[in-house]
């Protein structure tokens, strides 16, 4: 939103619909009502809460550690166990 100086109310801004892009995803009851309850503290739908959210670490450079290997550690574990023998070869 910005503020219309003429106008002194807010008001939408008029480049949200190509700065952003509507998606559809499914969330677990958890993370619902995670985000339901951190929305309340500010007034706001978990809707919005989501987005904020991910717009502040998408914008922070925060690097998610999931406690899971990626797939570049995934791929060089396979191949090394692969040279080791401890996997089949692929043919």
């Amino acid at each position: 939103m910005r503020k219309d100086e003429h106008h002194n109310k807010w008001m939408p801004s008029p480049y949200f619909e190509q700065l952003s892009e509507e998606i559809t995803f499914r969330l677990d009851f958890r993370s619902i009502e995670y985000f339901e309850e951190q929305g309340r503290l500010y007034g706001l739908p978990a809707q919005d809460m989501i987005a904020m959210y991910l717009r502040h670490m998408a914008g922070s450079g925060y690097k998610a550690n999931l406690g899971i290997m990626t797939l570049k550690e995934r791929e060089e574990l396979k191949a090394r166990l692969e040279q080791e023998g401890m996997l089949p070869r692929k043919t």
